[in-house]
């Protein structure tokens, strides 16, 4: 039997309009579907997931996921979503899971909290007795007093590579309180040996085939070191004391220079101040002796270090002048961060010796000499007499203008755009 026109044209009607109403349908996901896919077992559907969901949208999926809890996968890609994002308001949310006994998600936590550095502190002490037992709150509390320490120090071997003296270099380490007095002597004693293997010029480093995990305390701790001689200069001496003994240096590597750590340079300037200075000779003999197969112009960088050794530690100012008045003349025109240097240090010595003039001359040398300008004279409370001068002015315009180039990490504490 033949059926009517009128019902196969309403056939085909339909049949034309539902298959865009099922699309429309199977696109239009529930609410909860679109974040299952989440936590799907399948890497590519998770990404898809992210890639349909806005930033902020994701943001409050995970914060409301660590505020209500989940299974130790959920957890960790919310700690690890989360602790990117840098939003101090979320580390009570991320806190509460570094006593976790599942260790994955322990660590995702630690982890996350790191990112926050020493902001992450108040919140991991402020936790009560019953979201984290006591030795996990210590050793929380341990990590990021170390890299507290690690961080303050290396930016000041950024800004601060000679290790000079200016008011405020221990406001960034001591912002979080003298608790870290004890941490810091503990690192210290842990480094005895590599310190004494460093004086003596018998420290060896494998840069092959090793894995390291974290950085030894003697390559970053002078401003720690350099912070316990100024805060409790007694109990550094009983604790280190010994290494002011001089032993014979390692000439094997003869065609070298011995270059000695960040900590042994600050011990060896905490000696000579109390009046032994063993220490400081030597350091100062072996860096001499890297220039028995250097020529004139290139022996610059020694010079410049045992000059700001000899400013610092033996307080020689007009020796370090003269110095570096031969060895920037025999360097010329040329251009570089060493001259630049150079010039810095002659700057800090003339203010000393009260020649202004000259001194804002020779600040105007250094920042000419390169682009990589000493950023320390932002904060460098030496040229304080000089901030009347129009021409001193410019100096430290063209230093902020050098630290915005520069990361965070290496631009002084304190510094805003």
């Amino acid at each position: 039997m033949r059926l009517p026109a009128w019902l196969i044209a309403f056939a085909l009607a339909v049949s034309s309009f539902a298959p865009p109403v099922a699309a429309q349908e199977s696109r239009v996901a529930p609410e909860e579907d679109r974040f299952a896919a989440l936590h799907s077992p399948s890497a590519f559907e998770r990404e898809t997931a992210q890639a349909r969901l806005k930033d902020e949208e994701l943001l409050a999926h995970y914060r409301a996921l660590l505020n209500d809890g989940g299974n130790a996968a959920q957890v960790i890609s919310g700690l690890e979503r989360v602790g990117a994002r840098k939003d101090t308001a979320d580390i009570p949310l991320i806190v509460k899971y570094i006593g976790a006994l599942d260790p994955g998600v322990a660590e995702a936590a630690m982890g996350a909290l790191r990112s926050f550095g020493s902001d992450a502190l108040k919140a991991v002490k402020d936790l009560d007795a019953g979201e984290v037992d006591a030795a996990t709150r210590k050793d929380a509390i341990e990590r990021l007093l170390k890299d507290h320490i690690q961080t303050c120090c290396r930016r000041d071997l950024a800004i601060n590579p000679f290790h000079l003296e200016y008011d405020g270099r221990l406001d960034e380490l001591y912002s979080v309180g003298d608790e870290i007095n004890e941490l810091m002597f503990r690192l210290l004693r842990d480094s005895i040996g590599d310190i004494r293997d460093d004086i003596s010029g018998n420290r060896y480093y494998y840069w092959n085939g090793q894995a390291v995990y974290e950085s030894p305390f003697v390559d970053y701790g002078g401003l720690a070191v350099y912070a316990l001689g100024r805060r409790d200069p007694e109990r550094l001496m009983k604790e280190v004391g010994e290494l002011a003994e001089v032993q014979p240096s390692n000439d094997f590597w003869g065609w070298s220079y011995a270059s000695r750590t960040p900590v042994t340079i600050e011990l060896a300037t905490f000696f000579a101040r109390r009046g032994d200075t063993a220490l400081i000779d030597k350091v100062i003999s072996d860096l001499e002796g890297g220039n028995r197969w250097r020529q004139g112009n290139e022996s610059l960088g020694l010079q410049v270090m045992i000059a700001g050794i000899q400013m610092v530690a033996l307080g020689e100012d007009e020796a370090a002048l003269e110095r570096l008045n031969e060895n920037v003349k025999q360097a010329g025109s040329a251009l570089s961060s060493t001259v630049s240097q150079a010039h810095y240090l002659r700057a800090r010595i003339l203010m000393k010796l009260k020649e202004q003039g000259a001194a804002l001359h020779a600040l105007e040398e250094s920042m000419e000499a390169s682009d990589a300008a000493m950023v320390l004279t932002l904060v460098d409370g030496t040229f304080a007499p000089l901030q009347s001068e129009r021409r001193f002015q410019a100096v430290l315009d063209y230093c902020r203008l050098a630290a915005r180039r520069l990361n965070a990490a290496q631009r002084p504490w304190g510094f805003t755009e």
